[in-house]
């Protein structure tokens, strides 16, 4: 049930300059596979569970993706490994966005540089996918199983490359 090895890896880098600007894009994603999501796990008592719990099974004319929620399982519905719980993981992600900015070589020579440029990044900006858990791209070492590890951090920086005569 479900494949957690992708059927397409992929990525791009686009960079250009225009007079004293550049931009640097790198996207990269993957197509075609499936995640154990252990995120919905039912037996750890004191855990959060996620959003779409709310449009649970509460009776007739209500839900039939998400099982009822009741504390002992008669039914199981938590408790056995199910289609359920494995989920397409497929995704794209916007892994780094960067512009740029070069002084003048005129300016930058009065200032006792040979160059200079100013920049702004943003790594992990955004990622498109329909997984519900925290990272489609699920790390810790557990191939194909989503155990919740903390996904990975949406970074900003600004900075100040400088070369000087």
């Amino acid at each position: 049930m479900g494949d957690p090895a992708p059927d397409v890896i992929y990525g791009f880098t686009f960079n250009a300059s225009w007079r004293q600007f550049d931009i640097s894009i790198f996207g990269q994603g993957m197509a075609g596979n499936q995640v154990f999501n252990a995120t919905r796990r039912f037996d750890l008592q004191m855990s959060n569970l996620t959003g779409d719990a709310l449009g649970r099974w509460t009776g007739e004319g209500t839900s039939n993706t998400y099982p009822r929620l009741i504390m002992n399982d008669p039914n199981q519905n938590f408790s056995r490994s199910s289609d359920f719980y494995v989920e397409d993981a497929s995704f794209f992600r916007l892994r780094t966005l960067q512009l740029g900015y070069r002084l003048p070589a005129e300016l930058a020579s009065k200032l006792f540089m040979s160059n200079a440029r100013f920049y702004v990044s943003a790594n992990n900006l955004f990622t498109i996918t329909n997984y519900s858990g925290f990272d489609p791209e699920i790390g810790g070492g557990s191939f194909g199983v989503d155990r919740g590890i903390y996904p990975q951090p949406r970074s900003f920086m600004v900075g100040l490359n400088v070369t000087f005569k």
